[in-house]
């Protein structure tokens, strides 16, 4: 039986891995999902948990990059030559590609038995309940919820710090990203927010319709930057308390 961490840089399976060691349970092999689009300060964090924990976290990564499927271009249908551009909002196929696939085709890799170890806090019912018999939430088993493991992280000086900017860790690209969250990103996260504008001119260089050059239903990130220096304008004409 091999034993398995999901590890996603995230709180939820940062603390899971931490208290896994502490309690000396069995871990054969730590993996991660290399989107090869993460923040720096992801990867710089996934190496801090290495240095902590001294073990190696295993990347796996697709074939195929970020940039391949962003350019691709569609073969059929009524779109024929036009790239395929930003992925659908709550519908990222560049998760399914770029993490989901090449998960899976490590599992498929593995001969005989495992189990893979997910962090699920206790206030995530629905998607403990959707695990497969291979797959365990130690998180939710014991008990621990999203604001134990937040304040635990914290006080371990492990606080990843791209949690105070975002809500849910991701591409730099995502466009699940609220407004919020890209606000802060433009103003915290200036390389990653250029490159993700460069995207943003190239989806709108090469749509065939407006929504091709989308990044959200409706906003082309151009559009998107205008908004926001309309606001950084107005914060300096009438500046709020």
């Amino acid at each position: 039986m091999k034993h398995i961490v999901s590890f996603s840089g995230g709180k939820d399976s940062t603390l899971m891995l931490l208290l896994m060691l502490e309690k000396g349970m069995p871990i054969d092999e730590i993996i991660f999902a290399d989107t090869g689009m993460e923040f720096q300060e992801l990867y710089d964090y996934i190496e801090k948990i290495e240095n902590f924990t001294g073990r190696k976290v295993t990347r796996i990564k697709s074939k195929k990059t970020w940039d391949e499927l962003f350019f691709a271009t569609k073969k059929k249908g009524n779109n024929i030559g036009q790239i395929y551009g930003f992925p659908m909002t709550m519908a990222c196929d560049m998760t399914r590609q770029l993490k989901l696939n090449p998960i899976a085709k490590y599992y498929r890799s593995i001969e005989g038995e495992y189990t893979v170890y997910i962090g699920i806090a206790r206030n995530e019912p629905e998607r403990y309940e959707r695990l497969k018999p291979n797959e365990k939430a130690p998180l939710y088993e014991w008990g621990i919820d999203e604001n134990f493991v937040i304040q635990e992280l914290k006080r371990r000086g492990l606080h990843n710090p791209l949690y105070d900017t975002f809500d849910r860790l991701g591409c730099y690209t995502c466009p699940n990203m609220n407004l919020k969250e890209l606000r802060l990103m433009r103003k915290r996260y200036p390389k990653e927010y250029s490159k993700l504008l460069w995207y943003g001119e190239q989806a709108e260089k090469h749509a065939t319709s407006q929504r091709f050059g989308e990044y959200k239903p409706g906003w082309t990130l151009s559009q998107l930057e205008r908004r926001f220096q309309m606001e950084d304008l107005q914060g300096i004409l009438w500046p709020q308390n």
